[in-house]
């Protein structure tokens, strides 16, 4: 009976202490301490916070929050490179170069040439040629004009000429044409009054021929006027249009 009551002693000291034990392990995990000096101490905010975990084998642990740091940012504009560039416009010139044309240019010039001109009314070339024609009616030949072409920009296919005049009051008259050195001829067979040259290029002459009619005093003729241009071809000169009625 004695020991009975004993252990009944000892169990009971022994829940008392039990008890006495869950109840400040509980107070002491929620309730804040007062310290001396009337200073709180708050609950450790750590106890309350979810512990992290870090994925294990590549894989997030359950409940964890995942930030992908490979997204784009909320409100950001993606540029992407792999855009194909815009394509490229080339502009080919298949045109050819237009030819260079070179014009051979004598310091000398040829012969007949003098003054700086590719033809000289005073050259042998002209005194030679005029010697050559059948003497007029009355006086002498006389060359008051000739063409100006300069040296300088080349001899090289120039058709030249030389007016030479009768001596008489209404003169006769013949045209001479010349290149490169050589007398090529006249304009027409025989000479003709009231003629005279019109202009020129570099390898035409325009003569321009008038011509009285029957009744046609000397000083005014009727007759005409008409224009012949002569073209240089090689070494020979080609007419093209009217001549006086009686060539």
């Amino acid at each position: 009976m004695r020991s009975k009551s004993m252990a009944a002693v000892v169990l009971a000291a022994v829940t008392a202490i039990g008890l006495a034990g869950c109840g400040s392990a509980t107070s002491s995990q929620s309730a804040p301490t007062t310290k001396p000096g009337n200073v709180t101490t708050q609950p450790n905010p750590s106890a309350s916070q979810p512990n992290t975990v870090a994925p294990t084998n590549g894989r997030p642990a359950p409940g964890a929050t995942v930030v992908d740091d490979n997204g784009p940012t909320p409100g950001a504009t993606t540029v992407r490179d792999d855009q194909p560039a815009p394509p490229v416009t080339t502009v080919k010139n298949d045109d050819p170069a237009p030819p260079v044309t070179s014009v051979k240019n004598d310091p000398a010039g040829p012969y007949g040439s003098g003054h700086g001109l590719c033809f000289d009314l005073n050259s042998k070339l002209a005194a030679d040629a005029i010697a050559g024609l059948a003497r007029p009616a009355v006086g002498s030949w006389q060359n008051p004009f000739a063409s100006n072409d300069p040296i300088s920009a080349g001899c090289d296919g120039v058709l030249s000429w030389m007016t030479v005049e009768s001596g008489n009051i209404h003169p006769y008259v013949h045209v001479l044409f010349f290149t490169g050195g050589t007398y090529l001829g006249t304009a027409t067979l025989k000479p003709y009054g009231y003629t005279q040259v019109l202009g020129k290029t570099r390898n035409t002459v325009t003569v321009q021929y008038k011509w009285a009619e029957k009744f046609d005093a000397l000083c005014c003729p009727t007759g005409g006027p008409t224009e012949v241009t002569f073209t240089l071809k090689g070494r020979s000169v080609s007419p093209k249009g009217e001549f006086p009625p009686d060539n």
